[in-house]
């Protein structure tokens, strides 16, 4: 068998590290897509062995053509991780238009663009994978989470469109909904009198993305969720 490659996005992100660090050591060839050429250097740095890329996955063009780069570099693409997001909070009579573009933006057109780039060579492979994190808000709402609650859900009714067309070709996509709060570093910052223990553990979604990146086609899942503990 070949090596299993697969491309992230979000590279140099939290919770994107830890999907890093868990895909390498079961021995896949990554590509990554990282934002800056800060962040990039950071991803490089972190997984010396990966291809990477600059882009800002808004961008159509800029997004075809990173994963170009990466797909040459990688021999073919496996898989693609969603992983860039974002989170931001405002009140509904106050949240502004352009609130709700930047979460669609980081949420939702970010993986509208890796996932367009990616689906035509996997459709002619006749096989591949593609992952989106959803969000506990965009399932049940949430007071001060329009932008962010629905930017997500535009996201998992997408992708779930997207299984629909692509699964009897091969092309499996699962959506992973983290159901809290993650332990990250910016989440710490954000919340400094909360008790970390009580969140979901990122590696956790790391080792998540990984079970569901590796299943079969008779036993395929096409979303799961992570919860914090109880």
């Amino acid at each position: 068998m070949s090596q299993r490659t697969a491309i992230i996005t979000g590279a140099g992100g939290a919770i994107a590290g830890h999907i890093t660090d868990a895909f390498a050591r079961a021995g896949w060839k990554l590509g990554l897509i990282a934002y800056s050429d800060a962040e990039a250097r950071r991803a490089q740095e972190a997984c010396p062995g990966a291809a990477v890329a600059v882009a800002n996955l808004v961008d159509e063009q800029a997004t075809r053509k990173a994963v170009a780069e990466l797909t040459s570099a990688l021999g073919h693409v496996d898989a693609l991780l969603n992983i860039a997001g974002g989170f931001d909070m405002s009140g509904a009579a106050e949240t502004t238009m352009r609130q709700l573009e930047a979460q669609l933006d980081i949420n939702f057109r970010t993986a509208f663009n890796a996932s367009r780039a990616v689906l035509p060579g996997m459709l002619e492979r006749g096989k591949g994978f593609i992952l989106g994190v959803g969000a506990d808000a965009a399932l049940f709402g949430g007071a001060s989470k329009g932008p962010y609650a629905a930017s997500k859900a535009a996201l998992i009714a997408w992708l779930k469109s997207v299984h629909a067309e692509t699964a009897t070709r091969g092309v499996h996509v699962a959506v992973l909904y983290p159901m809290g709060a993650v332990d990250t570093a910016g989440n710490r910052k954000a919340m400094p009198d909360a008790d970390p223990d009580t969140w979901i553990d990122p590696d956790e979604l790391a080792a998540t993305a990984l079970h569901l990146a590796t299943r079969g086609p008779r036993g395929q899942i096409t979303e799961t969720r992570v919860y914090p503990p109880a």
